[in-house]
């Protein structure tokens, strides 16, 4: 890691709302763990568990329905009971999440589906609230995606986060050659729970099967601009380079069990705390963030591009992945 990164001078308050951006297989779990330690529910497009998601207390509730429905469908729905109102506050909230996913510029209908993503109540959503800002959505939540292409967001979000700095973004990437060594094996199904829900990941899991050895399925990787990961770097340099970006990496994060230091991790720790303005001890908070039980975990190792790569796919990869590698400070 050669970049050299600064904490954005933002508040000292504590930040309500995080959007970490980080792109696929760059250890998102490693930034989930940082955050659920820093108090934060989580909301995203990775399997996220039940009991780590956002607990929206009455008040959020009504909040949320009054948006999606308005002021005289959400009395209606007060007045039949606990229950109902319980049950049509959960639904308002995942349509509302749906709708942030299309304003945030989320490939939805690609990954899960019209049937799914499109629905009535998420075309109501996205509809009722394309005027509310960000800071209308639950609090002391991190929203946590694996994109944030500027020229597919909506404009409104770019206003508030530029006038306010709110919510806070963290961008999360990693060395492109590990990358792509770690999503070969994800599609491939060598991770816990498989290789995830995108509807798009089926596909490229059957031409990985396809290939009869590592080194032609990572020369595959490397030359086809629609595996999943390919130009996600370049197209999140504004990221990077943004002054009130909060950026961190995976080599920063993984610590000694990933092939880190102690003292790397402990430093990106202070940075994030320092950053969304939380109360916490980086030491403790560090100890807990690398886990080998995260559904997309396989090895979670630096540089294990060094040992997979043939002397054919190495001079593949400078070849496609020269400029990424340069703009993020990685040595070729």
């Amino acid at each position: 890691m050669t970049v050299q990164q600064k904490v954005p001078d933002v508040s000292g308050l504590r930040a309500e709302r995080v959007v970490v951006v980080s792109l696929m297989k760059s250890g998102t779990h490693l930034v989930q763990e940082l955050m659920l330690a820093l108090g934060y529910r989580i909301y995203g497009q990775s399997r996220i568990p039940q009991e780590i998601q956002p607990v929206l207390d009455e008040g959020t509730r009504d909040r949320i329905v009054r948006m999606v429905h308005g002021d005289q469908a959400a009395d209606a729905l007060g007045e039949q009971g606990e229950e109902a109102f319980r049950v049509g506050s959960d639904q308002a909230w995942e349509a509302l999440g749906w709708a942030w996913q299309q304003r945030l510029g989320m490939p939805l209908v690609n990954r899960y589906g019209a049937r799914l993503t499109q629905t009535e109540l998420v075309e109501q959503a996205f509809r009722r609230t394309a005027g509310t800002p960000f800071s209308a959505t639950p609090e002391n939540t991190c929203w946590i995606i694996p994109e944030l292409d500027i020229k597919k967001l909506d404009g409104k979000f770019v206003e508030e986060w530029a006038q306010t700095g709110e919510p806070r973004i963290l961008f999360m990437y990693r060395d492109p050659r590990d990358m792509v060594l770690s999503m070969v094996n994800f599609l491939l199904g060598k991770t816990v729970q498989g290789f995830g829900n995108f509807s798009e990941f089926q596909v490229f899991h059957s031409i990985l099967k396809s290939k009869g050895s590592l080194e032609e399925r990572l020369l595959y990787a490397l030359s086809d601009p629609a595996f999943p990961g390919s130009g996600d770097h370049e197209r999140m340099l504004w990221l990077l380079n943004h002054p009130n970006v909060c950026s961190l990496s995976f080599e920063e994060m993984v610590g000694p069990q990933g092939g880190g230091s102690a003292e790397a991790q402990l430093d990106v720790v202070r940075r994030v705390i320092e950053f969304v303005g939380a109360d916490a001890d980086p030491e403790k908070t560090a100890d807990g963030i690398f886990r080998r039980d995260s559904f997309s975990f396989f090895k979670g190792q630096i540089g294990s591009w060094r040992e997979a790569f043939t002397p054919r796919v190495e001079r593949l990869a400078h070849e496609r992945l020269a400029k990424s590698l340069e703009l993020y400070g990685y040595s070729a």
